[in-house]
């Protein structure tokens, strides 16, 4: 049947009427019980039917099977959402999309998954915030005179040089001058040792990262092999493929594809290892040349898949691509001002919630940032009105729950606390009383909250509390879980 363009307020449809009501009006009446309406406009008080296709509605009252609508609104006039109910609503099953947000922690990095993955930062971040970034919950703000403790475990003699949190929660400290590898488990707050056989040259290995196969990979500084160890088994192996050793390589990141890249100090290569063959191998840039002499220490995954190399001695900040076939996938950005002053500057880079790099200060005395999204001055700055006073002060970083950034201290005798934050100005702020000495180097998240700090000339273990726990694969993602 088909309705007048004018419509008696009143009119009411029987539940008797079987065919379908079509019309392209608009439909105004109190009541309407029908098993079937198409229409463009319903507004009713009350309304019951099976069936229902419609681009705008409008009733204090609904009851129906399936919807097919652009705008449904009920208890409103001017509906705001795609479904706006205004009051109660009682639903018996709901399917809802999936979340692509959640889905950034399990994306492969890539120019395409970069704002999702982005976001997904953001978000884990910013829901233990109670605001902005780097504001934590009101239950959980870090503790004064508290926050920093001791564990034993170490020798004191630059064992450890970063460390790797596994599946199973334990840490994975990366042996440097140690013969054995190092282990600390959260649960007992116990620190033990795996045996390394055959035993590795002297300052072995600085740096190394989870692998997708939950394997540990350490990268080869003076050893001529690179390190694996299986947490499943506590057996250490080496890779087939010689390194070149004499200081080649400092830190490890894991690629998009599962490879792990070893971020060249000496070295005029970067390395590679394959999980799946267990081999090294290396690309060699030609033009430009990585410039060796302690040029990076450290390396940060993007949400793109690129890697940025932290700046040591290198005047430069190195970018690795491996999705590039130009120059082996290595360019620089070449800073002028401010510059990059060489000399031991920094040591270790972190990934922040808004897509920028800090690099950890070492030597540089101010604290550097990095935005691969800007054109200004390469993407470089530091942050104003702070002087870090020393050398190797700080070695490694770690992204708090809370969006603030943990310098571990090495020489420095304090904990440095940086607030990039989402408006206002950053701010810098230091915490407890470190040893000093070179104590650490590297640092890891539990999902506790908590910061190991991976011992190097100090005898403990160091504890960092932050009182916010964080999300499992927060803390084992490859964006935060290396050196």
């Amino acid at each position: 049947m088909s309705l007048p363009a004018l419509v008696p307020t009143n009119y009411v449809l029987t539940s008797g009427a079987n065919s379908a009501l079509t019309w392209t009006n608009a439909l105004t009446v109190n009541s309407v019980n029908h098993s079937s309406l198409v229409g463009s406009t319903i507004s009713a008080t009350r309304l019951q039917t099976s069936s229902l296709q419609t681009s705008s509605l409008q009733t204090t009252g609904l009851s129906l099977s399936t919807f097919q609508t652009s705008t449904i609104g009920v208890g409103t006039s001017s509906p705001q959402f795609a479904l706006d109910v205004r009051g109660g609503a009682y639903l018996s099953s709901i399917i809802t999309p999936v979340d692509q947000i959640a889905q950034g922690a399990y994306l492969a990095p890539s120019p395409a998954n970069s704002s999702i993955i982005t976001a997904w930062i953001q978000k884990t971040v910013q829901t233990n915030c109670a605001s902005t970034i780097g504001v934590g919950p009101f239950w959980s703000s870090s503790p004064t005179g508290s926050a920093y403790g001791t564990v034993a475990g170490g020798s004191g003699v630059s064992d450890f040089y970063g460390g790797v949190l596994v599946p199973d929660g334990r840490v994975i400290f990366v042996p440097q001058v140690a013969t054995s590898i190092g282990i600390f488990n959260p649960f007992t707050n116990a620190y033990g040792t795996a045996a390394m056989t055959p035993t590795p040259s002297t300052s072995a290995y600085s740096g190394g990262s989870l692998l997708p196969d939950g394997r540990v990979v350490f990268a080869p500084r003076n050893a001529t092999t690179v390190g694996i160890f299986n947490p499943a088994t506590n057996v250490y192996t080496t890779a087939t493929g010689a390194a070149p050793g004499s200081s080649a390589y400092f830190g490890s990141v894991i690629l998009p594809d599962g490879r792990g890249v070893f971020v060249p100090n000496n070295a005029t290569t970067i390395g590679i290892f394959t999980p799946t063959t267990n081999t090294y191998s290396v690309v060699t840039p030609s033009s430009p040349v990585l410039p060796g002499n302690s040029a990076y220490i450290g390396g940060v995954l993007l949400p793109d898949g690129r890697v940025i190399f932290v700046p040591c001695n290198a005047t430069t900040i190195g970018i690795f691509n491996p999705a590039s076939g130009t120059n082996s996938g290595y360019s620089v950005v070449t800073p002028s001002s401010p510059a990059l002053s060489g000399n031991n500057a920094y040591a270790g880079g972190v990934l922040l919630p808004d897509g920028r790099v800090v690099f950890v200060p070492s030597g540089a005395g101010v604290i550097g940032i990095f935005d691969p999204a800007s054109g200004t001055n390469g993407g470089y700055s530091t942050v104003a009105g702070v002087t870090i006073s020393g050398s190797n002060t700080f070695r490694g970083g770690v992204l708090l729950p809370d969006g603030r950034v943990v310098f571990v201290p090495c020489v420095g005798t304090t904990i440095g606390i940086y607030n990039p934050a989402i408006s206002g100005a950053s701010s810098y702020t230091t915490t407890g009383t470190a040893p000093g000495g070179g104590a650490y180097q590297g640092g890891v998240l539990l999902p506790d909250g908590r910061v190991v700090f991976v011992p190097a000339a100090s005898a403990t273990v160091g504890l960092y509390l932050s009182n916010t726990p964080a999300p499992k694969e927060f803390c084992l993602h490859p964006f935060f879980n290396k050196f």
